[in-house]
């Protein structure tokens, strides 16, 4: 890191203890890594109330008040997994727009 630090005749220059001095790139992967953790627990959630939703509609027993419910659960679970994958697609064709090629992972290279 001394390497990157600036000098000013022999004086290297550093931030104030505990700020983040890392420029719009830092702040690139902090807003990356954010968004993917937020998919991943959207798609997690979406993915355990299927579950939730499926072992309602088999403990039903024919109630169909319960089956309605479950069946609820199914269809909104669904529309939650394709609100993620859209907003998952806005967000590559922003970056797109924006920065050319395409959107980079979590800890991936990024553009300089």
């Amino acid at each position: 890191m001394k390497q990157l630090a600036l000098s000013i005749n022999g004086t290297t220059i550093t931030g104030p203890a505990g700020m983040p001095n890392g420029g719009w790139s830092t702040l690139m992967q902090i807003i990356s890594a954010g968004i993917t953790w937020l998919i991943i627990a959207g798609i997690v959630i979406c993915l355990l109330f299927m579950i939730w939703g499926g072992y309602d509609w088999i403990w039903s027993t024919g109630d169909k008040q319960k089956v309605h419910a479950a069946q609820q659960k199914l269809v909104y679970a669904i529309i939650g997994l394709i609100i993620i994958f859209l907003a998952w697609a806005i967000i590559g064709v922003v970056y797109h727009l924006f920065f050319g090629g395409s959107a980079p992972a979590a800890g991936g290279p990024r553009p300089h």
